[in-house]
């Protein structure tokens, strides 16, 4: 059965729901406003509800009349520190937070989604679990949400999820077995030196020299000490140090991502960082240290899975729409869910019509809306499916 009639109906109320949370971003861990919201939808479709989980997490079940698997859905909620620059009615009425990811779609199409299905649960086989995760950006939500148990209560037998992204055309699905997303590990390097007066630098122990050196240097890390096949991106996006220009700071911060698809690269590189910085503050008289601010594994789809998603997006928008893309360096905890159960991470397709092409977690970024359909439809025959399978 094709589902586009259904979505049809429901496509004015999702997208109403999406614009709404677009309008009222919350940061990771804070979406209170938005959980609320998930829980009395829910809650008003029939599912089990349970809120609070990771702070701000929310899970609904969904037990259909007959028995069945368990397959779950999950859906990130969290927005950016980001001030939006996009001109709509729905822009972000939060100053300095906008949903520039397009989790404000994810949790539209899964809070619909399962009203849908709970509509017809007399002829549903099975349970659905669906997962509203809480700070998805900081790569911190997913693991306390499975150390609370969302994977065992109902036991979940496969999970599901998608990305829209604005670096494929609206309507494409893109569907890709083995590694499709980077891991992501986030450090804080302290550099400690010894402050003084500007005139009189061989008085003090400048930190920003050994931090810059530090900086410099991690580059060939990435093309020295790992093999030329492998792919490593290692960014620096925040170096912080000193109040004024004629003033040698006692200290600087380094804050920077780490991504890998491999997990033995990972484990390579994050070790040769810890010794690589220390080595070289020490160089320039200073000492540093690096703490991890965050981390998740590559999101990482089976075969048999991802194949049995191909086959449904497929089926439901036809063959031409659905391609096998290229992995993206972005990262997703959605990978450690992976790693507990097996399923399908997915991305479809929200870029805008017009050329000026802006990438997520930029200020004036822009979804195409035609991309929620889309992602509704193909969720909802891949749901079915696994079910009745």
């Amino acid at each position: 059965m094709s589902w586009a009639d259904e979505v049809a109906k429901r496509l004015p109320s999702m997208i109403a729901l999406r614009r709404d949370f677009h309008r009222h971003p919350e940061l990771s861990f804070q979406e209170k406003r938005t959980s609320e919201i998930i829980a009395e939808r829910l809650t008003k479709a029939g599912l089990e509800v349970r809120t609070g989980i990771a702070k701000t997490g929310v899970v609904g079940v969904l037990r259909g009349d007959k028995p069945g698997k368990t397959i779950a859905w999950r859906a990130d909620i969290d927005a950016l520190p980001l001030t939006e620059l996009l001109q709509a009615p729905f822009t972000s009425g939060t100053p300095g937070v906008m949903h520039a990811c397009g989790h404000d779609g994810h949790t539209a199409i899964a809070i619909t989604a399962a009203e849908i299905l709970a509509a017809r649960r007399a002829e549903l086989p099975g349970t659905v679990v669906f997962i509203f995760q809480p700070a998805e950006e900081l790569l911190s939500g997913a693991k306390p949400m499975i150390e609370a148990g969302v994977l065992d209560s109902p036991r979940v037998d496969e999970i599901y999820g998608l990305h829209l992204t604005t670096q494929d055309p609206a309507g494409k699905v893109n569907v890709r077995p083995g590694p499709t997303m980077a891991s992501g590990d986030g450090f804080s390097i302290d550099v400690v030196g010894q402050g003084g007066h500007g005139a009189y630098p061989h008085l003090s122990i400048d930190p920003m020299t050994a931090a810059a050196h530090i900086l410099i240097g991690m580059q060939s890390l990435v093309t020295k000490e790992v093999a030329a096949k492998e792919t490593v991106v290692l960014t620096v996006g925040q170096l912080l140090a000193g109040t004024k220009n004629n003033i040698i700071p006692d200290k600087a911060v380094m804050r920077g991502t780490l991504r890998t698809f491999d997990m033995n690269v990972r484990e390579q590189m994050l070790g040769r960082l810890q010794s690589f910085i220390s080595d070289m503050a020490r160089a320039y008289r200073a000492e540093a240290s690096m703490e991890m601010t965050m981390g998740c594994p590559p999101v990482v789809n089976p075969e048999r899975e991802t194949g049995l998603v191909h086959r449904c997006a497929a089926e439901e928008l036809g063959e031409s729409a659905v391609f096998q893309g290229n992995p993206v360096m972005a990262s997703d905890d959605m990978g450690l869910f992976l790693r507990e159960r097996p399923g399908c991470y997915f991305r479809v397709g929200i870029s805008p019509t017009h050329d000026r092409k802006v990438p997520h977690h930029a200020p004036e970024f822009e979804m195409n809306e035609d991309g929620l359909p889309v992602g509704l439809r193909v969720a909802l025959s891949v749901l079915t499916s696994r079910l009745r399978a």
